[in-house]
């Protein structure tokens, strides 16, 4: 068996570009954010807002789905937890990498 390779492992599911809406809320504190789903995956996905999370915290996630022909997408909610969190824009825009826990339907 090779080694852990936490780069590649964490890159094994597939990833669909999406740059949706999304609504975070901190199940630690109760505040509610809001940006951008960038990619969604089956284990995970990535946000991008003005919002610093803890590593590992829980989040409330709604993503708003794309319109299809006119229709507005059906809202992915799932609770996440975060796993990390890159400055993307200098005290502006941060990249949080999650992992999706349970999805709500």
């Amino acid at each position: 068996m090779p080694p852990f390779d936490a780069w590649h492992d964490r890159r094994i599911s597939r990833r669909l570009a999406m740059g949706c809406r999304a609504r975070i809320k901190s199940l630690n504190t109760g505040e509610t954010y809001y940006g951008e789903c960038t990619d969604l995956s089956v284990d995970g996905m990535a946000l991008r807002s003005s919002f610093v999370p803890q590593h590992n915290e829980r989040l409330r996630v709604i993503v708003l789905g794309p319109s299809v022909g006119g229709v507005p997408g059906q809202p992915l909610e799932a609770e996440v937890e975060v796993r990390r969190c890159n400055e993307i824009e200098r005290g502006k825009l941060y990249e949080i990498g999650t992992r999706i826990i349970t999805r709500h339907r």
